[in-house]
Protein backbone atom coordinates (compact mmCIF):
# COMPACT_ATOMS: atom_id res chain seq x y z
CA UNK A 1 0.00 0.00 0.00
CA UNK A 2 2.84 2.38 0.89
CA UNK A 3 4.71 1.61 -2.35
CA UNK A 4 1.61 2.30 -4.48
CA UNK A 5 1.06 5.67 -2.77
CA UNK A 6 4.70 6.66 -3.25
CA UNK A 7 4.52 5.63 -6.91
CA UNK A 8 1.34 7.68 -7.44
CA UNK A 9 2.93 10.74 -5.80
CA UNK A 10 6.00 10.31 -7.99
CA UNK A 11 3.85 10.23 -11.14
CA UNK A 12 1.98 13.33 -10.01
CA UNK A 13 5.26 15.12 -9.31
CA UNK A 14 6.54 14.30 -12.80
CA UNK A 15 3.37 15.61 -14.43
CA UNK A 16 3.64 18.82 -12.42
CA UNK A 17 7.29 19.32 -13.36
CA UNK A 18 6.50 18.62 -17.03
CA UNK A 19 3.85 21.37 -17.06
CA UNK A 20 5.26 24.03 -14.72
CA UNK A 21 8.89 23.04 -14.16
CA UNK A 22 10.63 21.98 -10.99
CA UNK A 23 9.97 23.75 -7.73
CA UNK A 24 13.66 24.51 -7.32
CA UNK A 25 13.71 26.47 -10.62
CA UNK A 26 10.97 28.73 -9.21
CA UNK A 27 13.12 29.58 -6.20
CA UNK A 28 11.59 27.17 -3.67
CA UNK A 29 13.19 24.25 -1.82
CA UNK A 30 11.99 20.73 -2.58
CA UNK A 31 11.57 19.28 0.90
CA UNK A 32 10.60 15.85 -0.45
CA UNK A 33 13.98 15.42 -2.17
CA UNK A 34 15.82 16.57 0.93
CA UNK A 35 13.88 14.01 2.97
CA UNK A 36 14.73 11.25 0.47
CA UNK A 37 18.43 12.17 0.54
CA UNK A 38 18.47 11.99 4.32
CA UNK A 39 16.78 8.57 4.24
CA UNK A 40 19.23 7.28 1.60
CA UNK A 41 22.20 8.47 3.62
CA UNK A 42 20.83 6.88 6.79
CA UNK A 43 19.93 3.52 5.17
CA UNK A 44 23.18 3.51 3.19
CA UNK A 45 25.29 3.83 6.34
CA UNK A 46 23.32 1.05 8.06
CA UNK A 47 23.65 -1.30 5.03
CA UNK A 48 27.40 -0.66 4.81
CA UNK A 49 27.88 -1.47 8.49
CA UNK A 50 25.80 -4.66 8.23
CA UNK A 51 27.62 -5.85 5.11
CA UNK A 52 30.96 -5.12 6.74
CA UNK A 53 30.02 -7.12 9.83
CA UNK A 54 28.63 -10.00 7.78
CA UNK A 55 31.72 -10.15 5.59
CA UNK A 56 34.02 -10.25 8.59
CA UNK A 57 32.07 -12.98 10.35
CA UNK A 58 31.27 -15.21 7.35
CA UNK A 59 34.49 -14.84 5.29
CA UNK A 60 36.06 -18.29 4.80
CA UNK A 61 38.32 -17.80 1.82
CA UNK A 62 37.72 -17.68 -1.91
CA UNK A 63 35.63 -20.38 -3.64
CA UNK A 64 33.99 -21.07 -7.01
CA UNK A 65 30.56 -20.33 -5.59
CA UNK A 66 31.60 -16.80 -4.71
CA UNK A 67 32.94 -16.28 -8.20
CA UNK A 68 29.65 -17.36 -9.76
CA UNK A 69 27.70 -15.03 -7.45
CA UNK A 70 29.97 -12.14 -8.38
CA UNK A 71 29.37 -12.87 -12.07
CA UNK A 72 25.59 -12.73 -11.45
CA UNK A 73 25.92 -9.35 -9.74
CA UNK A 74 27.93 -7.92 -12.59
CA UNK A 75 25.28 -9.03 -15.12
CA UNK A 76 22.58 -7.35 -13.02
CA UNK A 77 24.61 -4.11 -12.93
CA UNK A 78 24.89 -4.19 -16.69
CA UNK A 79 21.12 -4.59 -17.05
CA UNK A 80 20.55 -1.58 -14.75
CA UNK A 81 22.99 0.54 -16.78
CA UNK A 82 21.24 -0.39 -20.02
CA UNK A 83 17.81 0.49 -18.57
CA UNK A 84 19.13 3.89 -17.39
CA UNK A 85 20.55 4.58 -20.88
CA UNK A 86 17.21 3.74 -22.46
CA UNK A 87 15.47 6.05 -20.01
CA UNK A 88 17.89 8.86 -20.92
CA UNK A 89 17.25 8.27 -24.63
CA UNK A 90 13.49 8.85 -24.20
CA UNK A 91 12.19 12.38 -25.15
CA UNK A 92 12.17 14.63 -22.10
CA UNK A 93 9.37 17.15 -21.40
CA UNK A 94 10.03 20.84 -22.08
CA UNK A 95 10.38 22.96 -18.95
CA UNK A 96 8.96 26.51 -19.08
CA UNK A 97 10.20 28.91 -16.40
CA UNK A 98 7.80 31.57 -15.12
CA UNK A 99 9.65 34.77 -14.20
CA UNK A 100 8.05 37.64 -12.27
CA UNK A 101 10.25 40.24 -14.01
CA UNK A 102 7.85 40.56 -16.98
CA UNK A 103 4.96 42.06 -15.03
CA UNK A 104 2.20 43.42 -17.26
CA UNK A 105 1.57 47.15 -16.66
CA UNK A 106 -1.98 47.97 -15.58
CA UNK A 107 -3.97 50.42 -17.72
CA UNK A 108 -4.15 53.88 -16.14
CA UNK A 109 -7.67 55.21 -15.54
CA UNK A 110 -8.27 58.94 -15.95
CA UNK A 111 -10.26 61.09 -13.50
CA UNK A 112 -13.15 61.43 -15.94
CA UNK A 113 -13.46 57.65 -16.23
CA UNK A 114 -13.38 57.31 -12.43
CA UNK A 115 -16.24 59.83 -12.15
CA UNK A 116 -18.22 57.85 -14.71
CA UNK A 117 -17.67 54.65 -12.74
CA UNK A 118 -18.86 56.32 -9.53
CA UNK A 119 -21.92 57.84 -11.18
CA UNK A 120 -22.92 54.50 -12.70
CA UNK A 121 -23.62 56.01 -16.14
CA UNK A 122 -22.01 54.50 -19.21
CA UNK A 123 -21.19 57.30 -21.67
CA UNK A 124 -20.04 56.64 -25.20
CA UNK A 125 -16.80 57.93 -26.68
CA UNK A 126 -18.68 60.48 -28.79
CA UNK A 127 -20.38 61.98 -25.73
CA UNK A 128 -17.07 62.18 -23.91
CA UNK A 129 -15.48 63.95 -26.91
CA UNK A 130 -18.42 66.38 -27.05
CA UNK A 131 -18.02 67.16 -23.35
CA UNK A 132 -14.29 67.83 -23.81
CA UNK A 133 -15.01 70.10 -26.80
CA UNK A 134 -17.63 72.02 -24.77
CA UNK A 135 -15.20 72.44 -21.87
CA UNK A 136 -12.51 73.80 -24.20
CA UNK A 137 -15.02 76.15 -25.85
CA UNK A 138 -16.21 77.42 -22.45
CA UNK A 139 -12.61 78.12 -21.42
CA UNK A 140 -12.02 80.06 -24.65
CA UNK A 141 -15.27 82.03 -24.11
CA UNK A 142 -14.31 82.80 -20.53
CA UNK A 143 -10.95 84.14 -21.64
CA UNK A 144 -12.64 86.26 -24.31
CA UNK A 145 -15.16 87.59 -21.75
CA UNK A 146 -12.34 88.57 -19.40
CA UNK A 147 -10.60 90.45 -22.21
CA UNK A 148 -13.85 92.23 -23.15
CA UNK A 149 -14.49 93.20 -19.53
CA UNK A 150 -10.99 94.62 -19.22
CA UNK A 151 -11.46 96.63 -22.42
CA UNK A 152 -14.85 97.91 -21.18
CA UNK A 153 -13.28 99.13 -17.94
CA UNK A 154 -10.55 100.91 -19.88
CA UNK A 155 -13.09 102.55 -22.21
CA UNK A 156 -15.28 103.69 -19.31
CA UNK A 157 -12.26 105.14 -17.53
CA UNK A 158 -11.21 106.95 -20.71
CA UNK A 159 -14.67 108.52 -21.08
CA UNK A 160 -14.69 109.65 -17.44
CA UNK A 161 -11.21 111.18 -17.68
CA UNK A 162 -11.52 112.59 -21.21
CA UNK A 163 -12.24 116.14 -19.97
CA UNK A 164 -9.06 116.01 -17.87
CA UNK A 165 -6.93 114.74 -20.76
CA UNK A 166 -8.52 117.23 -23.20
CA UNK A 167 -7.08 120.21 -21.29
CA UNK A 168 -3.61 118.73 -21.71
CA UNK A 169 -3.94 118.40 -25.51
CA UNK A 170 -2.49 121.17 -27.68
CA UNK A 171 -4.61 120.05 -30.63
CA UNK A 172 -8.33 119.46 -30.95
CA UNK A 173 -10.95 118.77 -33.61
CA UNK A 174 -9.60 118.31 -37.14
CA UNK A 175 -6.00 118.93 -36.00
CA UNK A 176 -6.13 115.97 -33.63
CA UNK A 177 -4.52 112.99 -35.41
CA UNK A 178 -2.51 109.94 -34.40
CA UNK A 179 0.68 111.96 -34.94
CA UNK A 180 -0.40 114.90 -32.79
CA UNK A 181 -2.10 112.81 -30.08
CA UNK A 182 -0.10 112.37 -26.90
CA UNK A 183 -0.53 108.75 -25.82
CA UNK A 184 1.85 108.89 -22.86
CA UNK A 185 0.81 108.54 -19.25
CA UNK A 186 -0.56 111.87 -17.91
CA UNK A 187 1.79 113.83 -15.68
CA UNK A 188 1.51 116.83 -13.38
CA UNK A 189 -1.96 118.22 -12.72
CA UNK A 190 -3.63 115.78 -15.14
CA UNK A 191 -2.18 112.82 -13.24
CA UNK A 192 -3.38 114.19 -9.89
CA UNK A 193 -6.87 114.84 -11.27
CA UNK A 194 -7.12 111.33 -12.78
CA UNK A 195 -6.03 109.71 -9.52
CA UNK A 196 -8.49 111.89 -7.58
CA UNK A 197 -11.38 110.95 -9.90
CA UNK A 198 -10.57 107.24 -9.62
CA UNK A 199 -10.45 107.42 -5.82
CA UNK A 200 -13.78 109.24 -5.71
CA UNK A 201 -15.42 106.72 -8.06
CA UNK A 202 -14.25 103.90 -5.79
CA UNK A 203 -15.46 105.62 -2.59
CA UNK A 204 -18.82 106.56 -4.13
CA UNK A 205 -20.14 102.99 -3.71
CA UNK A 206 -20.18 103.17 0.10
CA UNK A 207 -20.32 106.96 0.56
CA UNK A 208 -23.44 108.95 1.45
CA UNK A 209 -22.15 111.99 -0.46
CA UNK A 210 -21.37 110.08 -3.68
CA UNK A 211 -17.59 110.33 -3.31
CA UNK A 212 -17.58 114.08 -2.60
CA UNK A 213 -15.97 115.47 0.58
CA UNK A 214 -18.34 116.04 3.49
CA UNK A 215 -16.85 119.47 4.25
CA UNK A 216 -15.51 122.24 2.01
CA UNK A 217 -11.96 123.51 2.17
CA UNK A 218 -11.40 125.81 5.14
CA UNK A 219 -11.08 129.48 4.15
CA UNK A 220 -12.49 132.85 5.26
CA UNK A 221 -16.18 133.37 4.55
CA UNK A 222 -15.57 136.63 2.65
CA UNK A 223 -13.14 134.88 0.31
CA UNK A 224 -15.64 132.09 -0.35
CA UNK A 225 -18.43 134.59 -1.10
CA UNK A 226 -16.14 136.43 -3.52
CA UNK A 227 -15.30 133.18 -5.32
CA UNK A 228 -19.01 132.34 -5.63
CA UNK A 229 -19.82 135.80 -7.08
CA UNK A 230 -17.01 135.60 -9.64
CA UNK A 231 -18.11 132.10 -10.64
CA UNK A 232 -21.71 133.27 -11.11
CA UNK A 233 -20.51 136.14 -13.34
CA UNK A 234 -18.48 133.73 -15.48
CA UNK A 235 -21.45 131.38 -15.81
CA UNK A 236 -23.78 134.23 -16.82
CA UNK A 237 -21.29 135.42 -19.47
CA UNK A 238 -20.85 131.86 -20.74
CA UNK A 239 -24.61 131.28 -21.05
CA UNK A 240 -25.12 134.64 -22.79
CA UNK A 241 -22.41 133.87 -25.37
CA UNK A 242 -23.93 130.45 -26.00
CA UNK A 243 -27.39 131.97 -26.42
CA UNK A 244 -26.12 134.56 -28.91
CA UNK A 245 -24.27 131.85 -30.85
CA UNK A 246 -27.36 129.62 -30.99
CA UNK A 247 -25.84 126.87 -28.84
CA UNK A 248 -28.22 124.84 -26.67
CA UNK A 249 -26.66 124.09 -23.30
CA UNK A 250 -27.58 121.27 -20.97
CA UNK A 251 -30.07 121.98 -18.21
CA UNK A 252 -28.84 122.48 -14.67
CA UNK A 253 -30.77 121.78 -11.50
CA UNK A 254 -32.27 124.72 -9.65
CA UNK A 255 -29.68 126.32 -7.37
CA UNK A 256 -26.77 124.25 -8.81
CA UNK A 257 -23.63 125.82 -10.32
CA UNK A 258 -22.74 125.14 -13.94
CA UNK A 259 -19.30 123.55 -14.19
CA UNK A 260 -17.51 125.55 -16.88
CA UNK A 261 -13.95 124.84 -15.67
CA UNK A 262 -14.27 121.07 -15.89
CA UNK A 263 -10.94 119.26 -15.68
CA UNK A 264 -8.89 122.37 -14.86
CA UNK A 265 -6.77 122.80 -11.75
CA UNK A 266 -5.42 120.27 -9.29
CA UNK A 267 -8.73 119.90 -7.42
CA UNK A 268 -12.27 120.64 -8.64
CA UNK A 269 -13.84 124.01 -7.79
CA UNK A 270 -16.72 122.24 -6.02
CA UNK A 271 -14.33 121.46 -3.12
CA UNK A 272 -14.12 125.22 -2.38
CA UNK A 273 -17.46 126.78 -3.37
CA UNK A 274 -19.71 123.71 -3.26
CA UNK A 275 -22.16 122.44 -5.83
CA UNK A 276 -24.66 125.31 -5.56
CA UNK A 277 -26.73 127.59 -3.38
CA UNK A 278 -29.44 126.30 -1.10
CA UNK A 279 -32.65 128.32 -1.19
CA UNK A 280 -33.68 128.68 2.43
CA UNK A 281 -37.43 128.95 3.14
CA UNK A 282 -38.34 132.34 4.71
CA UNK A 283 -41.86 131.39 5.83
CA UNK A 284 -42.57 131.95 9.48
CA UNK A 285 -43.47 129.06 11.70
CA UNK A 286 -47.13 129.51 12.54
CA UNK A 287 -47.36 126.78 15.07
CA UNK A 288 -49.97 124.08 15.20
CA UNK A 289 -52.92 124.30 12.81
CA UNK A 290 -55.77 124.28 15.34
CA UNK A 291 -59.33 125.28 14.43
CA UNK A 292 -59.60 128.39 16.64
CA UNK A 293 -61.90 131.42 16.69
CA UNK A 294 -60.65 134.75 15.44
CA UNK A 295 -57.18 135.87 14.47
CA UNK A 296 -54.41 136.51 16.96
CA UNK A 297 -52.39 139.65 16.34
CA UNK A 298 -50.04 141.85 18.32
CA UNK A 299 -52.95 144.00 19.42
CA UNK A 300 -55.03 141.05 20.59
CA UNK A 301 -57.67 138.69 19.30
CA UNK A 302 -59.77 139.96 16.40
CA UNK A 303 -63.09 138.22 15.87
CA UNK A 304 -64.79 138.82 12.56
CA UNK A 305 -68.50 138.69 11.70
CA UNK A 306 -68.03 135.29 10.04
CA UNK A 307 -66.64 133.82 13.20
CA UNK A 308 -69.59 135.12 15.14
CA UNK A 309 -71.99 133.65 12.56
CA UNK A 310 -70.25 130.29 12.89
CA UNK A 311 -70.71 130.37 16.63
CA UNK A 312 -74.31 131.59 16.64
CA UNK A 313 -75.42 129.56 13.67
CA UNK A 314 -77.92 130.62 10.98
CA UNK A 315 -80.71 133.10 11.85
CA UNK A 316 -84.11 131.60 12.62
CA UNK A 317 -87.06 133.56 11.08
CA UNK A 318 -89.91 133.39 13.64
CA UNK A 319 -93.39 133.72 12.11
CA UNK A 320 -95.84 136.06 13.83
CA UNK A 321 -99.11 134.59 15.07
CA UNK A 322 -102.31 135.97 13.65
Amino acid sequence: MGDDFARAMEIQRRHFEAQFGSIESMGYKDKAKEHEKKLHEKHGDENVDEEYNISESSFSGFSSENDSSSDGLSSEDEDIDQSEKRRDALPKPKVVKLDDSLSSSRPQISKAEKKLLRSGKALTLEEMKKKEALAQASQANKKEDDDNLENDVKLQRLLEESHILANKMDYSGADLTMQTMDLEVPTGKARLRTLDSRMRSLSSTNSSTGGLPKRLESMPMSMRKGMIKSHEKKVARYEEEAKNAGIVLSKVKKGEFRNINQGKGVTPASDRIGLGKKNRSTTRDKGLTIQSIGKSTRNGLIISQKDLAKINGPKQNKRKRR
